[in-house]
């Protein structure tokens, strides 16, 4: 029944996890789809002007553009077609000798009628009406009947004269009449005035076009002409005016207005659908990411609303910079987020989020490829040159590194087409300003994300390791061996989270901190009590030792929990014992029940835990024992600080203290090798002169001089008792416990 319990909680744990988790990309994608999309919704819609209408105020260009102009391209085109003469085949002669034949055959024709002297004036114009091959009037008809014979040849002869000549040469299809107008021009001057209209009539009638026009040809050299013509367009900068107030909207005007989307104020569809799939192509890639390489973030809603929360203050940002400017892209602090995330999660995650940012700024700029380059170099580099995030100049330095990168994406895509020198070196500067502007936003996020939410940042660990702070002042004047102890571990620490790459800074102020706890009963502990004073465990039984040992972790907790330590801080109190058993006073108290006859119960003798979740912590944990291990046992030689590190090192391990510490191997023989290097620098075998000595005990009330100079530091109290080597500190093995009383708590 319990197990079928707890099968359902942990489905219904899971369930609202990945609830949660949908929830907050739900956010994301409508967040981002709806930042895309309003620079559409923000456009001054004009869609109540129409050509002819006055513009009642100046229409300026909302943003950068250039459009082709459909209209003075297709008035260009047809021009330049217009400009093709017609093309025409060549002369064809047999049309000329059928009309030559076809005008004797008419002249014949009538020479007959004319002939018949059977047939009355009537009759033979009626034979006269009936030619088909000509239509010539009833007046020329009557004319070529009354004339003398002299006069009908002369007319017959004149008339095969005249259209032989037209003829001879070209006569266009469509161009007959101009031939024709010319014919009177052409009568020989020998025939009689009122003769010339009878021959140039009969003569027009049969003149026809000997060169066809080429209708196929014509129309493909003037399509050839067309398709010469480049487009027409037209640039406006941003703020230009479009449309004087007074002045008449034409077609152009209109045009120019419609390129810029100012005559229609409806998001199609397609609109929609390419900022919706922007949007979940990021929600997408951030999930991934996560899934594989931070699933702890997944557990954490907050940390994902932190995020979401960023990318759509960024991406608001350039909603407002990026689409109505062609300076002001270059000023976008996208380094800027990158900075902030390489220093929350890492430089991995930062920059995939470069990259997600930069194709949203992309989609909204006049030149996505451009800009989208320059974003994506900007982020990356910021994220990859931010190393030591203790140190705020790392941050600038990140910032001019972003710049430079930068600047070498703008002259890529300036240099070959802008032969504005001026304008390149504006870019230049904005974007030099860009890089230091990212690390001065990128502080302000840390400090603000620090303050309102305790994560711990760059800025906020800065901020606990300064000696002024609360804390520290309150072990610095309540438990002052404590504070040195912390500072001796926090060096440790620092170095060998060093050595792995893990975080330094998180590792040294947590070693600053681990310890807080002894302020609640400092005389308890070893280090914060003089040499021979009375130690105040002597009058308690072992497990009230343990138990006053083991508070000083919760009592650390509470006093966290009050000054408001972020939770990573916080970890290093809780794990920095692990679940450890405190074996002094446990050996100690199972030496009494022997003699008593009882048991004890061992887990009142252990902390609470939990193990070491981090690298940092478990560096912690061994550097802490190690420290106290060399501070009380005073190696005397390099090979004996080996050994105690490498002792403390494996009884951890064998105490399963690492298992959840995320580390390697390898990784730990890189922090034992770290810890030794360290300990040799700070406790390192010192020479003991000839004649050093024990200075003598003074009586109680005397005075009495300081002892000759000599170092002291390397002489052992050897008037205490020794406890058996049987006897552990709950951090010590017995070659590790101190000549009097092990450390109680480390």
């Amino acid at each position: 029944m319990t197990a079928k319990n707890s099968t359902s909680t942990g489905r219904i744990q899971s369930f609202w996890l990945t609830a949660r988790i949908v929830a907050v990309n739900v956010l994301f994608v409508a967040g981002v789809t709806f930042i895309l999309l309003m620079p559409k919704l923000q456009s001054r819609a004009l869609d109540e002007l129409e050509v002819g209408d006055i513009a009642t105020e100046d229409i300026r260009a909302p943003r950068e553009i250039s459009y082709v102009s459909q209209i003075e391209t297709d008035l260009a085109k047809e021009a330049a077609a217009a400009n093709i003469q017609d093309i025409f085949t060549d002369p064809n002669p047999r049309t000329s000798r059928e009309q030559i034949v076809k005008a004797r055959q008419l002249m014949s024709y009538i020479k007959d009628v004319r002939a018949d002297s059977f047939a009355s004036e009537s009759l033979k114009q009626t034979y006269l009406q009936a030619i088909t091959l000509v239509d010539l009037s009833t007046e020329t008809l009557d004319r070529l009947i009354q004339i003398p014979d002299s006069q009908f040849e002369m007319v017959e002869s004149e008339s095969a004269s005249l259209i032989e000549e037209a003829m001879s040469g070209t006569v266009k299809e469509g161009h007959v009449e101009e031939i024709a107008n010319q014919l009177e021009l052409k009568v020989s001057t020998d025939m009689p005035e009122d003769l010339i209209p009878l021959t140039v009539e009969i003569s027009r009638k049969l003149i026809k076009a000997n060169s066809m026009l080429n209708v196929e040809e014509t129309e493909t050299q003037r399509q050839n002409a067309r398709n010469a013509v480049p487009d027409i367009r037209h640039n406006y900068m941003l703020g230009e005016v479009m449309v004087r107030a007074g002045e008449r909207i034409d077609e152009l005007d209109y045009e120019a207005l419609t390129a810029l989307g100012l005559t229609s104020q409806s998001i199609t569809w397609m609109d929609i659908a390419s900022a919706f799939l922007i949007a979940l192509l990021s929600a997408v890639l951030i999930s991934v990411y996560l899934l594989g390489f931070a699933r702890d973030w997944l557990h954490n809603p907050g940390r994902l609303l932190l995020i979401l929360a960023l990318f759509l203050i960024f991406a608001f940002i350039a909603q407002v910079m990026v689409p109505n400017s062609n300076i002001l892209p270059y000023l976008f602090p996208a380094a800027a987020l990158s900075l902030a995330l390489t220093t929350l999660i890492g430089a991995e995650f930062a920059a995939l989020v470069a990259v997600v940012l930069a194709i949203t700024v992309g989609s909204l700029a006049n030149s996505p490829f451009e800009i989208a380059t320059l974003m994506t170099v900007s982020g990356l580099f910021a994220a990859g040159s931010l190393r030591r995030t203790s140190r705020l100049n790392t941050f600038f330095i990140s910032g001019l590194a972003a710049a430079t990168a930068s600047i070498a994406v703008i002259l890529i895509f300036k240099l070959p087409n802008q032969t504005d020198t001026t304008y390149v070196l504006q870019l230049i500067l904005l974007t030099i300003l860009n890089g230091l502007l990212s690390a001065g936003i990128a502080l302000v996020l840390l400090f603000v994300i620090g303050s309102l939410t305790g994560m711990a940042t760059s800025l906020k660990l800065t901020d606990l390791q300064r000696p002024d702070n609360v804390l520290q002042r309150k072990l610095q004047n309540e438990a002052l061996g404590t504070y040195q102890h912390s500072l001796a571990v926090a060096n440790v620490a620092e170095a060998a989270a060093q050595a792995i790459n893990a975080d330094s800074l998180l590792a040294r102020v947590g070693a600053l901190y681990h310890d807080i706890g002894k302020v609640t009963n400092p005389g308890f502990f070893i280090e914060n009590r003089t040499e021979g004073g009375r130690n105040p465990h002597d009058d308690i039984s072992p497990l009230a030792s343990a138990r006053i040992i083991r508070a000083h972790v919760t009592d650390g907790l509470e006093l966290a929990k009050r000054h408001r330590l972020p939770p990573r801080v916080t970890d290093f109190i809780a794990e920095h014992h692990g679940t450890m058993p405190i074996l002094f006073f446990m050996h100690k108290a199972k030496e009494e029940a022997a003699q008593s006859g009882s048991e004890i119960d061992e887990s009142q003798f252990c902390y609470d835990g939990p193990t070491p979740h981090s690298p940092e912590t478990a560096i912690l944990m061994l550097s802490d024992s190690c420290e106290v291990a060399a501070r009380a046992n005073r190696p005397a030689s390099s090979q004996e600080i080996e050994e105690l590190v490498t002792r403390i090192v494996q009884q951890r391990l064998d105490y399963n203290q690492l298992d959840d510490s995320q580390l390697t191997l390898t990784e730990i023989k890189l922090i034992k090798e770290s810890i030794v290097r360290t300990l040799k620098g700070i406790y390192h075998p010192r020479i003991k002169y000839p004649g050093d000595k024990h200075p003598e005990a003074l009586k109680p009330g005397t005075r009495a001089s300081l002892p000759p100079s000599t170092d002291q530091d390397a002489v052992e109290e050897d008037n205490t008792p020794t406890p058996p080597p049987a006897i552990y500190s709950e951090a010590l093995t017995p070659d590790e416990a101190p000549s009097s009383m092990p450390d109680d708590a480390d």
